[in-house]
């Protein structure tokens, strides 16, 4: 009877730790990545950044103008302040036919979601 319990509970655990296992957020490839843009403010970009990103502030008003110059292909992954900041500019992007754009949500989960370091 102790072997079963130990047996059961071995089997518990186990399933247990691949169920966490597969909730935790993977890193997101970084292969035929055209850019990172990251829409905060100068001021949050120079304070710290996703190494490799390019900041493009969304509230200064020429986002798009400034996006147009960074080439369709390949991925483009967005954060901002906001998950929503991001948001609007992958949808502007969308708009100008910008096909494989993917929001990262904000700095922290953008962090958690890219192999890259941040600058300090």
């Amino acid at each position: 009877m102790k072997k079963l319990q130990v047996a059961i509970a071995t089997l518990l655990a186990v399933v247990l730790v691949t169920s966490v296992s597969a909730c935790a957020p993977g890193k997101l490839s970084m292969d035929n990545v055209t850019a990172i843009i990251d829409t905060r403010t100068a001021e949050a970009f120079n304070e710290s950044h996703i190494i490799g990103a390019v900041n493009i502030d969304i509230e200064l008003g020429d986002f798009i103008v400034t996006v147009v110059s960074i080439k369709k292909s390949g991925a483009i992954y967005v954060y901002g302040e906001t998950a929503e900041q991001a948001g609007q500019a992958v949808q502007y992007m969308r708009d100008l036919g910008y096909p494989n754009v993917v929001n990262l949500g904000n700095f922290l989960e953008a962090q958690e979601v890219l192999p890259l370091g941040v600058t300090k």
